[in-house]
């Protein structure tokens, strides 16, 4: 993280943003941020440790942003399950799937160094993460949901992961291809019209929702 917040820092930022999204982490010039920011390479090194912690700041607010932001969701969600209208767990409304795709689009630089720049950092198994933290959701609502005396079809932790693997995917391909923001809208939409079928049937729960 930066070692402080002065108006140097505010320079080096958006130089050291651009150089990660033109040529990556591993390709990025320390030399090329400095000169762009208009310092030395070693006056870098007051504000930031290293290309490791220079890369992180510009990620890193936004990866805690996207993890809280879930579990805050799957906290609404399990709200559900005390209700009758456990069948809103399952269905991304239009609404939320627009909020979804415009938190995407209005961080999509940072995005795109995340899931396109990132080799050779922690965060080159972002897509990964993510996946394994849903498998781990999943997994527990099922448990839940078997605990409450609904019949759940059994699937492996491997399916699960093939499945929520896929379905993450497909989401940040909007980031990876350069989407516009209507076509992601769009994109995410005829994503959940079809999966949602296909989890329901995947769980056996024909008759629960």
């Amino acid at each position: 993280m930066p070692r402080d917040k002065s108006l140097t820092l505010e320079k080096i930022i958006p130089c050291a943003k651009k150089e990660f999204l033109d040529k990556g982490f591993e390709r990025a010039s320390l030399r090329t941020i400095a000169a762009d920011a208009g310092m030395s390479a070693a006056g870098l090194y007051r504000h930031f440790e290293s290309k490791e912690a220079m890369f992180d700041a510009l990620v890193a607010p936004l990866v805690d942003t996207y993890f809280r932001n879930y579990e805050e969701s799957m906290q609404r969600n399990y709200a559900l399950l005390d209700t009758e209208e456990i069948k809103k767990f399952w269905v991304i409304s239009e609404e939320e799937g627009l909020q979804y795709v415009n938190f995407i689009y209005d961080h999509f630089e940072e995005f795109k160094l995340l899931l396109t720049r990132s080799d050779g950092t922690k965060y080159q198994n972002f897509v990964h993460q993510v996946s394994e933290m849903e498998v781990k959701e999943m997994t527990r609502l099922m448990d839940e949901l078997r605990n409450r005396g609904f019949s759940v079809k059994d699937i492996s932790q491997d399916e699960l992961h093939m499945l929520i693997s896929g379905y993450v995917t497909s989401i940040f391909e909007v980031v990876i291809h350069d989407y516009p923001r209507e076509k992601a809208i769009t994109h995410v939409k005829t994503l959940m019209s079809f999966l949602y079928p296909g989890w329901i049937k995947a769980f056996g729960m024909e008759g629960i929702v």
